[in-house]
């Protein structure tokens, strides 16, 4: 199985981080240019893209208690697996790390997909910050 993993140090603390992160998973946040809307459904976090293209992403775990938000996408296009973790970390001086770690099948994707995923997690990392600025 192969993995795309990003880090980064936020501006934030770990609780303006998780906040952002579990309204992402329930789909009240945006965070991402290449997606045009997302909604609820169940357990579902759909995602509709430019060009109509729907993503399904299936919650499997949100706990707060470990700031983790763990999801699947049965049916990522090429992918026979698809699972995903975002976690933030409280870090000893105060400050927090968002960690971004997906697994895929076939492990070929990981080099197709990863610059679209450097792209993304910067998007994520600048949306996390800005909420924090929002909250203050």
């Amino acid at each position: 199985m192969g993995t795309i993993y990003r880090e980064a140090k936020l501006k934030v603390t770990a609780d303006v981080a998780w906040d952002f992160l579990d309204r992402y998973t329930r789909s009240e946040v945006h965070a991402f240019s290449a997606c045009k809307s997302e909604r609820q459904e169940d357990d579902y976090r759909v995602v509709t893209l430019a060009d109509g293209t729907e993503i399904w992403e299936r919650n499997v775990t949100v706990d707060p208690a470990l700031m983790r938000a763990v999801y699947t996408i049965p049916s990522f296009p090429g992918a026979e697996h698809h699972q995903a973790e975002m976690r933030v970390l409280t870090d000893g001086d105060g400050a927090a790390t968002l960690v971004w770690t997906t697994d895929l099948l076939p492990h070929e994707l990981v080099e197709r997909l990863s610059e679209a995923y450097e792209a993304m997690f910067s998007e994520l990392v600048a949306a996390i910050n800005e909420h924090g600025a929002q909250s203050d």
